[in-house]
């Protein structure tokens, strides 16, 4: 066990358009990132405010640039359309996909900083708000460009190019989508269906895919101090629509885990091989603490229900401040040979000296210990 907090090995800058430049955002996007995914020289970024996708591209000093942007709402038929709030709370990248997820919860009014009237205040807090546009999981296509760089295919609705793969979600109505509905009726779960973010309700915070399987990090509910992981299996019925297989007992259509990381929910996922790698964070609104966890053969071993603490690994503890500095989102960076040992950090609520100029912002960079799987493949 490392117990103790771990300072990043070094900074990295992410550098976006600025948001007077982009009709989407009425905010810098550097503000609340939530999400990261890496491949290649291309580096995918979600805001949690925008219905939107951030590209950036590595530069020959690290750095990332080159912001481009992917409108969902030209791609999905999202319930909002491009004005809802789709709370993007999960990136990965495998077999050549983008995959996407919304935290699927709902929000509840907050007092203003400095209203003290408590007729109002206590208004605000009777005031919790159903957002559809959350209730989204979703692929694209990642391919190929002319420059050699990666890009999301943009086929036409109904244009079918000898197969290509085409974009997809689960389906999506005003009342919620097709993962809440199988999730409505269970035991452990259902009860948080109509419990806000922030207050131990339902809230999806991260996905790692491999294949046609989906886990999922719940930031809550969290059950007795044991964090939930959802796994889901995709199929693709016809173009355009994904849905769920029967995996679990009694034919649902999800498998649940239950990890013990110590009263923390879930705030990230990434697979480093077969083992899965979990940001740990807080499930209520506070700063921390802040935990990098790596489950081991998690592919291998997703019959099991219960994950006592023993059977994970603390990889490290990530700073985080007062109010601000808050972890969202972890990727793999590729190393030499190939090797993935750089973890990078992005965060939510930014303090003042990762910001620089009005557009960028510093990334964290942590150096991983290589396992002994890593050992043997150098080997």
């Amino acid at each position: 066990m490392n117990d103790a907090v771990v300072r990043p090995e070094r900074r990295v800058r992410l550098d976006f358009r600025s948001h007077d430049d982009l009709a989407h955002a009425d905010e810098a996007v550097r503000s609340d990132l939530s999400t990261v995914a890496a491949a290649g020289p291309c580096l995918w970024v979600a805001n949690d405010e925008f219905a939107t996708i951030e590209r950036l591209l590595r530069r020959d000093d690290g750095s990332y640039a080159g912001h481009e942007i992917v409108q969902l709402a030209e791609l999905f038929d999202l319930p909002e359309g491009a004005e809802g709030e789709m709370d993007i709370e999960g990136l990965d990248i495998d077999g050549g996909w983008l995959w996407v997820v919304g935290s699927h919860s709902l929000t509840r009014e907050k007092p203003k900083p400095g209203e003290y009237d408590p007729v109002e205040a206590l208004a605000r807090l009777t005031e919790v708000e159903h957002h559809p546009n959350r209730h989204f999981l979703g692929r694209m296509p990642l391919v190929e460009s002319a420059d050699g760089l990666l890009e999301i295919r943009r086929e036409a609705d109904g244009e079918d190019r000898d197969g290509e793969r085409r974009r997809a979600c689960l389906k999506m109505k005003k009342k919620g989508g097709a993962l809440t509905m199988a999730l409505a009726d269970d035991v452990h779960i259902a009860r948080f269906m109509g419990v806000p973010a922030k207050e131990n309700g339902f809230d999806i915070e991260g996905i790692a895919a491999r294949g046609d399987r989906v886990f999922l990090g719940m930031r809550g509910p969290v059950l007795r101090g044991w964090a939930l992981l959802l796994e889901l299996e995709i199929k693709e019925p016809k173009p355009g629509r994904l849905k769920l297989r029967k995996i679990g007992p009694d034919g649902a259509r999800y498998r649940k885990h239950f990890l013990d990381l110590a009263g923390l929910g879930i705030r990230e996922l990434a697979f480093d091989g077969d083992a899965l790698l979990i940001l740990a964070g807080p499930t209520m609104d506070l700063d921390g603490p802040v935990v990098l966890y790596r489950w081991p053969d998690a592919l291998a071993e997703s019959e099991r229900m219960v994950i006592p603490a023993e059977q994970l690994e603390q990889v490290l503890q990530v700073p985080y401040g007062r109010g601000e500095d808050h972890a969202e989102g972890i990727c793999l960076l590729p190393g030499e040979g190939g090797r993935k040992e750089e973890l990078l950090v992005v965060y939510d609520s930014p303090a003042e000296s990762r910001l620089h100029a009005r557009t960028a912002i510093d990334a964290d960079v942590f150096r991983l210990a290589p396992t002994r799987r890593r050992r043997r493949a150098a080997g």
